[in-house]
């Protein structure tokens, strides 16, 4: 069984908390959705030219702050990345969710009490969010 190589050590290591760290270095390729609480772009290395999908969601509850927010980030193919730019503005969560879902993803929560996690998933975890 061929398992798929996704990005290079300083996008895509090993350790997830470093590579929460390492997301700060992708370039910004395309916003797909920007709302408040709920915002996909398509980001991609400057030094392997690889593609993620960030996904990020909050969910305001209105009491005391702090709201919970949920962030996902996932390497995708180039074709991958060019299906989802081409949906534009009907980009629907169904479509992240249609992505590999077996495929390692890096996930970020930070809860209402406690503080962030950050840790490796699989698939696109599409959060509650307003």
């Amino acid at each position: 069984m061929h398992t798929q190589e996704f990005g290079c050590e300083p996008c895509w290591p090993t350790d997830a908390p470093a590579a929460w760290r390492a997301r700060d270095g992708l370039n910004r390729l395309k916003e797909l959705i920007d709302e408040s609480h709920f915002i996909v772009a398509i980001l991609v290395c400057p030094q392997c030219d690889q593609r993620y999908v960030s996904i990020f969601t909050e969910m305001i509850d209105w009491a005391e702050g702090e709201d919970p927010q949920y962030w996902t980030l996932m390497p995708i193919t180039e074709a991958e990345a060019e299906d989802l730019i081409q949906q534009d503005t009907s980009l629907i969560e169904m479509s992240l969710n249609a992505l590999e879902p077996e495929r390692r993803s890096l996930r970020r929560d930070h809860p209402k009490a406690g503080p962030p996690r950050v840790f490796w998933g699989n698939g696109v975890v599409v959060g509650p969010h307003d």
